[in-house]
């Protein structure tokens, strides 16, 4: 083989070994962080006082790949949940609601996360109960132990033009259409149902 043909050769082996390498991702300039998404590892946006939840921080990055960064956490109020800046593992301390943070290359991602107290069922009353439209009704919830607890969950309907609890009062109903709905009390994670049919007068 020449001296010509052989220095052809080998320029086609760099320029083949070249473009190989070129496809390869973040071979030559590694992938930059574009933006952190912050979640729990089980998909929960609740915790219960005095237990932990495991949180997770996943980048894009400007290549339009994804994949889990390591990040520094930090909590909105450690009077409500504290978590652990090197781990993200959050601690329920009091109830209420946390932004937890994190934060990795100049970078950060946010998620809020829900404290919730010691109830961990609910009852309603009255049960299915039917009303005519025009009136209200009071209901009352009361949590696994029998304490009134009314005031504290949340209450809804499930169609606002059958009932609705727009009154200052917790708990009491207006019933503004002929219907059925569902009302639901609800305290973090738990949740108690129950149907309500409004007649017409």
């Amino acid at each position: 083989m020449s001296n010509r043909g052989r220095s052809s050769w080998v320029w086609f082996l760099v320029g083949f070994l070249l473009v190989l390498l070129a496809g390869c991702k973040g071979f030559f300039v590694n992938p930059t962080l574009t933006s952190i998404t912050v979640g729990s590892a089980n998909g929960s946006t609740f915790v219960n006082v005095a237990s932990t939840l495991q949180m997770v921080a996943t980048g894009t990055f400007n290549d339009g790949t994804t994949g889990s960064v390591t990040a520094t956490w930090s909590s909105s109020a450690i009077g409500t949940a504290t978590v652990n800046g090197g781990t993200g593992l959050v601690t329920g301390v009091s109830p209420g609601t946390v932004t937890i943070t994190a934060t990795s290359q100049g970078i950060s991602g946010t998620a809020d996360i829900t404290v919730c107290g010691a109830i961990t069922a609910i009852t309603i009353s009255p049960l299915n109960q039917s009303d005519p439209e025009g009136t209200t009704l009071q209901y009352m919830a009361t949590d696994q132990s029998g304490n009134n607890i009314t005031s504290t969950v949340t209450w809804s309907s499930s169609s606002t033009t059958v009932a609705t609890f727009t009154s200052p009062t917790p708990g009491l109903a207006n019933l503004v259409g002929v219907g059925t709905t569902t009302i639901s009390a609800t305290s973090c994670a738990v949740v108690a149902q129950t149907t309500l049919t409004v007649t017409a007068t």
